[in-house]
C-alpha cells in the first residue's frame, strides 16, 4: 500500500513539473501574442489579449493532452475533456482579464507586468483544475465494476397455523 501511495505522489509531482514547463505555452504565447497584436498590428488591448489567449491555450491543450496528463488516463480518454478544458480555461481567461485590467485601471500596472502577477496566482489553481477535473482519470463505479452480482437466497419464514 505504501508503494502505491509513494507512486501516486511521484506521479503528481512529475505531472506538476511537466505542467510548469507546459505552462510556459499559454503564458509566453499570450505574452508575445499580445505584444505582436498590440504593438505590430495595433489592435485594442482587449482584442490583442483575447486572440493571443485563445491561440496559446489551444496549443496548451494539445501539449497537456499528449504529454502532461497522457499517463494519468491510460488508454481511456474522457470525451468531455475538450469541453471541460474550454470551460476551465475560459473561466481562467475571464479571471486573468479581470485581474490584468483591474491592475491596469486601478493601479496603473501594464498588462505586460499584469501577466506575470496573474501567472503567479494561477500556478497551483491551474494544476488542480486540469489534473483533477479536465484530465482526471476515468472513474469506475466500484460497486458494480469488479463484483459479480450474486443472488442471495430468500429466507422464507414458516407460517404456523
Amino acid at each position: 500500500m505504501k508503494t502505491k501511495k509513494k507512486k501516486n505522489i511521484i506521479e503528481l509531482v512529475t505531472e506538476f513539473a511537466k505542467l510548469q514547463l507546459a505552462g510556459n505555452i499559454p503564458f509566453w504565447g499570450t505574452y508575445f501574442g499580445y505584444m505582436l497584436f498590440d504593438k505590430v498590428f495595433g489592435w485594442t488591448e482587449f482584442s490583442a489579449l483575447a486572440v493571443a489567449t485563445i491561440l496559446a491555450n489551444t496549443l496548451f491543450f494539445i501539449v497537456d493532452d499528449k504529454w502532461v496528463f497522457a499517463n494519468t488516463r491510460g488508454k481511456r480518454k474522457n470525451p468531455n475533456e475538450v469541453l471541460k478544458f474550454i470551460v476551465f480555461m475560459s473561466f481562467n481567461a475571464f479571471l486573468n482579464f479581470a485581474l490584468t485590467f483591474s491592475l491596469l485601471n486601478y493601479f496603473g500596472v501594464s498588462p505586460y507586468i499584469g501577466q506575470f502577477i496573474s501567472a503567479a496566482i494561477f500556478t497551483i489553481w491551474t494544476f488542480v483544475g486540469l489534473r483533477f477535473w479536465v484530465f482526471a482519470p476515468p472513474r469506475h463505479h466500484t460497486l458494480f465494476a469488479h463484483r459479480s452480482v450474486q443472488k442471495k437466497p430468500r429466507h422464507r419464514t414458516k407460517r404456523t397455523a
